[in-house]
């Protein structure tokens, strides 16, 4: 009986769907909004990219730089979480509204990390079949091949696919958690603090081949001695694959701690 309680006072299904209607009602039309943004953004930058291509054809390596460049609008929508802690008031009605710490660290995660993702991944799907079926009907189309996209040309499965997944999930957990930190511009700051840690991180690996690799680096030209470990996977790769998945696997717990923190 008394782990019911504790565990009702964790998460109650009940609460966490008052707490999700609310916020659905309160930001349905921002969220309407960001998507309707996102989605026209994302279709002109591929029908632009598609007429401004001096290759012959478009295909998987265009789609590829395109996903990857348009994964800054998920960042950007991932890392504008919790937007009730931009003012002081909007910050104590969120506080205050009768739900546990774990449901409105939930609410947000399911709204902003993973329903941004599924809306994402959709999104550049369906853009870029309509970008593909728009360019013949244009007076300047070009008179190349534009091959229809698809996931499943992607090989997520390889190593470096493995890694790019595992990089993007990393980046927009950072940019979730460290909203937590911030208050106003909190976004911008976010971005300030990563690109500041990532200078740091490369600055730390440089030191380390100075102090291993003397007689092979100079200054800033680093040379780490490249090998195949277990899998076939380089112990470069295994390296960021493992800094990457740390930030993987603790953004959560540390986002919780702090949204609790913020509530004390």
């Amino acid at each position: 009986m008394v782990c019911l309680m504790k565990l009702h006072k964790f998460f109650s299904l009940k609460r966490f769907g008052r707490l999700l209607a609310a916020d659905l009602r309160l930001n349905s039309k921002r969220y309407l909004y960001i998507i309707a943004g996102a989605a026209v953004g994302i279709y002109l930058l591929l029908l632009f990219g598609m007429l401004s291509d001096p290759h012959d054809a478009v295909g998987l390596e265009y789609y590829a730089y395109m996903f990857a460049f348009s994964l800054i609008a998920l960042g950007a929508y991932i890392g504008s979480a919790f937007p009730s802690f931009g003012e002081k008031t909007t910050t104590a009605n969120f506080l205050l509204f009768p739900a546990s710490h774990f449901e409105k660290l939930l609410s947000q995660f399911l709204l902003y990390y993973v329903a941004g993702t599924i809306v994402f991944v959709f999104m550049f799907w369906a853009d870029a079949h309509l970008a593909r079926l728009t360019l013949p009907h244009l007076e300047i189309a070009r008179t190349g091949i534009v091959e229809p996209f698809s996931y499943s040309d992607w090989n997520f499965g390889s190593v470096y696919g493995s890694l790019f997944t595992i990089i993007i999930f990393s980046i927009c957990g950072f940019l979730f958690t460290t909203r937590l930190f911030f208050g106003r511009f909190a976004l911008a700051k976010s971005i300030i603090s990563g690109v500041i840690l990532l200078i740091l991180a490369v600055l730390a690996l440089v030191l380390c081949s100075h102090l291993f690799f003397p007689e092979k680096t100079q200054g800033f030209d680093i040379s780490v001695p490249i090998y195949s470990g277990l899998w076939g996977v380089k112990n470069i790769e295994l390296l960021w694959g493992g800094l990457f998945g740390i930030i993987c696997i603790l953004f959560l717990p540390l986002a919780y701690f702090k949204l609790k923190e913020k509530q004390l």
